[in-house]
């Protein structure tokens, strides 16, 4: 059993359990933040993973684009060369033949694309447009651009002078004997961009577009208002003098959206392919799921935060009660030590009044020392925690040890006590046995003087009892002729009170037993 106060282990005990409050405490709310900091970075995770696929979408996409586009002016620049091939020397379509040969010159082009030659006078010699009005083109880039000495030109964004729809074209110098003598042109409805971009199945509020590299627009769905210089752009700025091929997200110079931008310059040509997907509509869908997401996660947050919240409440709830009976025990110990105090001293003053009695010197030295023994109990108790037990071993030194000195015995005393705890109700019936015994061994066993052993010993022995024994080797004494003195009856009772049994045996001396129970 341990040596240590109990109040000792209730203080550490006490410490133990505010500390685990407050890590409790701790836990919980870090619990908490991990929680939301986890939903945070799962919603952070899931938006860069939208963006990703966004990315790889517009990149796709704008992939698709640049092999549309490739094929359209591999297939424009083979029409104008079979065109060019076809004609006569002075232009005209002339024969039946010839105009034939124009005809298998333009098969394979889309239903929309629409073919003239316009002599180098601006005169429109042959079309394939039904709706053809003869006007002057010679102003049009497509034309100038061969009459310059351009072999062949790809046309920004125009708007078509017949019908006013959105076009753009190819165009290629055709040359006799070495002079310019007229252009043949090859014109696309931009709508030819429309049916590409259904193909590619992107979100709604996406785009397509074809850039020449100077940063002139040539075609884009859904349409741009007209013809759009684009080279402050940050396509032509940042993105094109670094790769060739990319993605970026940026606000869209024609409708002012936010989207996701894959471009790939198409090869040997002067043509970018762009394709934009929808920021709007790609995180839209990414926040529904986050609102139905939320949906399930937001309760389950604010039913673990009330629960946290109570929890915590609880916790210092309970730190407070703690503390208040922390201070009621404080108070009651220090009532405890005051009533102790007091007692002792009341004790002191009836061995005052005692010694004032006029009564024989041996009667009032056993009632003194009778009422020292309490007067012990009660210092130990004042100088110890209130509700522990005592310690043994200190507790009979403190009893036995002015025995001794009171009568003044040279009997020599060895001490043999366990450290065993005594119950406080068990210490005034202990003290008061303990002087009975080791008063009648210092009057009786060493009377004469002599010197000798005193021998007291307090261990523990089976079913929780421990073993008090008194032993002297002194002369002796016949126990029958003290049985019924005072001294016997206070044995008796004290015996009793400790629910033990008691013996005196004379060998070599006299040794007093008994088993009592002390806890």
């Amino acid at each position: 059993m341990s040596l240590y106060p109990v109040w000792i282990w209730e203080k550490l005990l006490a410490g133990l359990v505010v500390r685990s409050s407050k890590a409790a405490i701790a836990f919980i709310v870090a619990s908490l933040v991990f929680f939301f900091f986890v939903v945070g970075a799962l919603i952070f995770h899931w938006h860069k993973d939208t963006e990703s696929r966004a990315a790889a979408s517009a990149i796709a996409a704008a992939q698709a684009v640049k092999i549309n586009t490739g094929w359209i002016v591999e297939v424009a620049e083979q029409a104008l060369h079979r065109m060019d091939l076809a004609l006569e020397a002075d232009l005209t379509p002339g024969s039946g033949e010839t105009q034939s040969r124009i005809e298998e010159a333009l098969e394979g082009l889309p239903d929309s694309a629409k073919a003239y030659i316009v002599s180098a006078e601006g005169r429109t010699l042959y079309t394939t447009d039904p709706g053809f009005v003869n006007i002057d083109i010679r102003d049009r880039d497509y034309f100038a651009g061969p009459a310059l000495g351009e072999a062949f030109h790809t046309s920004s964004l125009l708007v078509s002078r017949l019908d006013g729809s959105q076009i753009f074209a190819f165009s290629q110098r055709l040359e006799r004997g070495g002079d310019f003598v007229g252009v043949a042109v090859i014109s696309f409805n931009v709508d030819l961009l429309g049916d590409l971009l259904d193909s590619l199945a992107l979100d709604p509020g996406s785009s397509v577009s074809i850039v020449r590299k100077d940063g002139m627009l040539v075609g884009r769905f859904p349409k741009a208002d007209g013809p759009i210089d684009l080279r402050e752009h940050v396509l032509f700025t940042d993105h094109l003098p670094l790769a060739a091929t990319g993605t970026y997200a940026a606000i869209s110079p024609v409708d002012q959206k936010a989207r996701i931008v894959g471009y790939a310059a198409v090869p040997d040509t002067s043509l970018i392919a762009v394709a934009s997907v929808s920021m709007s509509e790609t995180l839209g869908r990414f926040w529904r799921g986050v609102r139905a997401v939320l949906l399930v996660i937001i309760p389950v947050g604010l039913g673990l935060t009330l629960a946290a919240f109570g929890i915590v409440r609880l916790l210092l709830k309970d730190n407070q009660r703690r503390e208040e009976l922390e201070r009621a025990l404080k108070t009651n110990t220090l009532m405890f030590r005051e009533i102790h105090h007091r007692v002792k001293n009341n004790l002191q003053s009836m061995q005052s009044l005692i010694r004032m009695q006029d009564l024989p010197s041996d009667v009032k030295r056993d009632i003194h020392l009778r009422f020292a023994a309490m007067s012990s109990v009660h210092e130990h108790m004042y100088h110890h925690d209130a509700y522990a037990a005592l310690e043994a071993p200190a507790f009979v030194a403190s009893i036995v040890e002015p025995l001794v000195e009171a009568y003044g015995s040279p009997a020599i005393l060895e001490l043999d006590i366990a450290p065993i705890a005594i119950d406080h109700d068990r210490a005034t019936p202990l003290a008061l046995l303990l002087n009975e015994v080791v008063t009648n061994a210092l009057k009786h066993a060493f009377f004469g003087g002599e010197q000798g052993k005193l021998i007291v010993s307090l261990q523990p022995v089976a079913d929780g009892k421990a073993l008090l024994k008194v032993a002297d080797n002194g002369v002796g004494y016949r126990p029958e002729e003290i049985v019924q003195r005072m001294g016997s009856k206070l044995i008796n009772a004290m015996v009793m009170q400790l629910d033990g049994q008691w013996s005196q045996t004379v060998q070599n001396g006299v040794v007093f037993k008994a088993e009592v129970t002390l806890n």
